[in-house]
């Protein structure tokens, strides 16, 4: 029965963070809880400007800087590079944009 007990007060507090995660970092025009987690990334080259984007509604939110060459930094204090292709990868923590990703994020 202890384990049973442990296992629940763990999956409680893990909940409880996530939820509180999600909440604060949610999106600024539709409130989508998913975008704590899932974003896209977009870099404007011309005004030197990076972008996070809500996935469920589109909005873009300036989160950072970005040079000629791919390389952003993020406001929040993480870095990143985005490719030739397109794709995004973080380098570094941060929420601004999320400090790990791969791919399309």
């Amino acid at each position: 029965m202890g384990f049973l007990t442990f296992m629940a007060a763990a999956v409680a507090i893990v909940s409880v963070i996530l939820l509180v995660i999600a909440f604060t970092n949610r999106c600024d025009e539709c409130g989508s809880l998913g975008h704590a987690f899932s974003s896209d990334k977009l870099p404007d080259y011309e005004t030197g400007q990076a972008f996070v984007i809500c996935k469920k509604c589109g909005a873009k939110t300036h989160k950072g800087t970005v040079s000629a060459d791919g390389t952003v930094l993020w406001f929040s204090g993480g870095s990143g590079k985005f490719h030739d292709d397109g794709s995004y990868h973080g380098d570094s923590g941060g929420d601004g944009g999320d400090g790990g990703g791969g791919g399309g994020e």
